[in-house]
């Protein structure tokens, strides 16, 4: 035995003997061998279907809708909808669908909403008469058909997912010749006679917002209003929100960016003609009526 400089004895070091560091070699050889034999065979089925958290979500572009068919009345769900208190279906505006004619409903929103027939989520008759389902964000209902409707009916509806959200649509009689083709909170065809342009940032205090202003027209005109700007605006007959008359000779409801409605002069007379934005309602224009 080996001592310090001190004299004392050294503790001896074991060095770990060939034949140990043989088996610790082994058993490592060993268990990766047996990893490898286990991940190859399904080495393909990894790299397809990688652990959730380095798969990508892929998103799948909106389907484009078609328009709507003759015989087919459109209600706008209204971009906001989702928010307790905002205007929500157009139908509110404009509850008129001739009878025979089917219902699409357009979501303009972003979030999941149904059209359910019924008060609410109490109405022991809810879905009943109709339910759409959910409609994406974007998307429209398949065509909905009132069986058994009659003239002079009114039917209540809401939103399942957001039950604050209801309104009512009212059976009148059907267009000549059946093809009623409405809709409601309007759309993007282009219809005879004076147009009234919305200007793109009309909703800006002080920015120009009717074009043209005054408007020209005669009694009994068909005028249609195509909105420019990006978002809701309507064209509603009166001087403002506190006129008792407003909406009384024409009124659009509400008109969704890049979209147009049709208004008819039929119950004006000559004369000067106020109207404004039930929205923006210090947008405010004149109508010249011959």
């Amino acid at each position: 035995m080996s001592h310090d400089e001190h004299g004392h004895e050294k503790e001896p070091i074991i060095l770990t003997s060939g034949r140990r560091l043989g088996k610790g070699l082994a058993i490592i050889v060993i268990t990766l061998a047996v990893g490898a034999a286990i991940a190859v065979p399904f080495f393909h089925d990894f790299y397809k279907n990688p652990p959730p958290v380095t798969q990508q979500h892929k998103t799948t572009p909106p389907t484009t809708q078609p328009p709507a068919e003759a015989g087919t009345t459109t209600i706008s769900i209204l971009q906001g909808a989702s928010t307790q208190g905002n205007p929500d279906f157009s139908s509110d505006e404009k509850p008129q669908v001739p009878l025979g004619n089917k219902i699409v409903w357009d979501n303009q929103d972003k979030t999941l909403h149904t059209a359910t027939s019924g008060t609410g989520q109490d109405d022991p008759d809810k879905g009943k008469l109709f339910d759409t389902s959910y409609i994406t964000g974007g998307e429209k209902s398949k065509p909905v058909e009132l069986k058994g409707a009659k003239v002079g009916d009114t039917i209540n509806y809401f939103c399942t997912v957001h039950p604050y959200m209801s309104s009512k649509i009212t059976i009148i009689a059907a267009e000549k010749g059946g093809q009623a083709g409405g809709t409601s909170g309007g759309s993007a065809g282009g219809a005879a006679g004076t147009t009234l342009t919305i200007l793109a940032g009309a909703s800006t205090q002080g920015s120009p917002d009717f074009d043209p202003d005054p408007l020209k027209a005669k009694v009994g005109d068909k005028i249609h209003v195509l909105n420019k700007d990006s978002v809701l605006h309507t064209v509603t007959s009166g001087t403002g929100q506190n006129d008792p008359d407003k909406g009384k000779l024409f009124d659009t409801s509400y008109i969704t960016g890049g979209q147009s409605a049709d208004i008819t002069l039929d119950k004006v007379k000559a004369g000067e003609v106020n109207y404004f934005c039930s929205v923006h309602p210090f947008m405010t224009g004149k109508m010249t009526i011959e």
